[in-house]
């Protein structure tokens, strides 16, 4: 079966119009949390919902895969330059931060190139707050994703497309194309 990259997205497909534009005013990136849309105001708690929701979605495709590990594939030598410092301010938000733990982390992903799939949903949780670019990839289960702007997940895979969208719909998101 042949890969095929379809996008998952949050926006509500009967928003598009005739020329693919979103046409609803919604939030596109944690840096939006604390602004107003239409009217209201985004929390923390409705924007962890939604990247709580593209988490699981990418964990149930992993699943229905049978991927056991990831790979990261780095997007920009750049990116792979100054990780550790991002890494490293990205824990020190986290009120339980660990200096030694997070250098624990920042240690398994550079050594390793194979990396277990919670410290994958890590790195995509940072993905999904714009912390650095990279893609995740398993070749030998034929799944690569990376997150693109304005909140779209590029999903590369052999999942046929109904099970896609019934993972998707599970999760309030939407396969777009």
């Amino acid at each position: 079966m042949r890969i095929k990259e379809r996008v998952i997205v949050k926006y509500n497909p009967k928003y598009y119009d005739a020329k693919g534009v979103y046409t609803k005013d919604e939030w596109t990136e944690f840096s939006d949390i604390g602004r107003e849309f239409e009217g209201k105001r985004l929390s923390l708690e409705e924007y962890l919902e939604v990247e709580n929701h593209f988490i699981a979605f990418v964990e149930d495709c992993l699943d229905v895969a049978g991927c056991r590990y990831l790979t990261i594939d780095w997007s920009w030598e750049y990116e792979k330059k100054v990780f550790r410092d991002r890494i490293k301010g990205v824990c020190k938000l986290d009120p339980n931060f660990d200096e030694s733990e997070c250098m624990t982390l920042i240690h398994e992903i550079e050594e390793k190139n194979r990396i277990s799939i919670p410290i994958a949903m890590y790195l995509f949780r940072l993905m999904l707050r714009n912390s650095f670019n990279l893609s995740l990839s398993n070749r030998k289960r034929r799944i690569k994703f990376y997150m693109g702007y304005e909140y779209y997940l590029h999903f590369f895979t052999c999942i046929d497309s109904e099970t896609l969208k019934e993972i998707a719909g599970k999760h309030n998101l939407y396969v777009v194309w």
